[in-house]
């Protein structure tokens, strides 16, 4: 009778703990979908703020409580895109395409994180753009500067420091160089100004000038060497010619590979762009900035 009685007793226990330990892996299995969840609504959160290093530190606790595709997904792009703005800040463009190109594509991302990791490729490919055309007029400027042209010179500098943003973190060393160079010139030129009319001799003058500017480089494709000043009028079709339309024009003739764009005077580009929407088209050529 003892020996029964111990029997259910024993038994009576275990049941208790089998129950106690199901009971304890229900509320930690509970608490853990709860952190989750919590978790990842702070990190979807921090998104939308565009707060990513915060979001990644989110995305990893819900990891930490439950690893799924989404949280880990979230977790590697809120940090690609980390890790691309500081490549951004330190001028490092290239690692900061990788990182985006990988945070774009993403399996199981993040909606926002994609788009902003796109818009953010776009921003670092314009950055890079500008760069390059700045590079190129520091380059021209310096050679224009040796020639003792130093008027040229300038146009092309200030192109670079009235840059709407010339100062910032992506563009203060480029401002920098093009303004110290900006100080170095004279305070009055003497240079032939390209667009002043001398009635004695105006196009011998300019000429001059002009091919002094070009010293050792080619200026077969630079109209001002050919003596071309009339002073056009920046308008075509009815509408203003901007800056910013001269620029793309520029930067439409180094992509064909004009070496001396640097030395063609906005006037120049002005002709190219008029003569090139009077035959239809968008993109100016080197033949388009002769006079007509």
């Amino acid at each position: 009778m003892k020996k029964a009685l111990l029997l259910a007793t024993t038994g009576l226990a275990l049941i208790l703990a089998g129950c106690s330990n199901s009971s304890s892996s229900s509320k930690s299995s509970n608490n853990n979908n709860n952190t989750y969840n919590t978790e990842m609504t702070k990190g979807n959160n921090a998104v939308s703020d565009k707060n990513y290093a915060k979001a990644a530190d989110h995305f990893e606790s819900a990891v930490d409580a439950k690893k799924t595709d989404k949280a880990t997904a979230s977790e590697k792009q809120a940090t690609n895109l980390v890790k691309a703005q500081k490549s951004m800040n330190q001028r490092q463009f290239a690692d900061a395409k990788k990182a985006l190109t990988i945070a774009k594509s993403q399996d199981n991302g993040n909606k926002k994180m994609t788009t902003r990791a796109k818009t953010m490729l776009t921003q670092v490919k314009t950055i890079q753009t500008n760069r390059n055309n700045f590079k190129l007029d520091i380059k021209n400027a310096k050679v224009l500067i040796k020639a003792g042209t130093n008027d040229q010179a300038r146009s092309l500098l200030e192109q670079v420091t009235k840059f709407k943003g010339a100062k910032g973190k992506y563009y203060s060393d480029l401002y920098t160089e093009a303004n110290t160079l900006i100080q170095s010139l004279p305070a009055t030129s003497t240079t032939t100004d390209a667009n002043t009319t001398d009635t004695n001799n105006s196009s011998n003058t300019s000429t001059d000038t002009t091919n002094s500017a070009a010293g050792t480089d080619d200026q077969s494709n630079n109209p001002a060497a050919k003596g071309h000043f009339d002073v056009e009028k920046k308008e075509v079709d009815g509408k203003a010619i901007t800056a910013d339309d001269i620029a793309k024009a520029r930067q439409q003739l180094t992509d064909q590979g004009v070496t001396t764009v640097g030395a063609w005077s906005d006037n120049d580009i002005v002709r190219a762009i008029k003569n090139a929407a009077a035959d239809g088209r968008t993109t100016i050529k080197p033949s388009d900035a002769k006079v007509r």
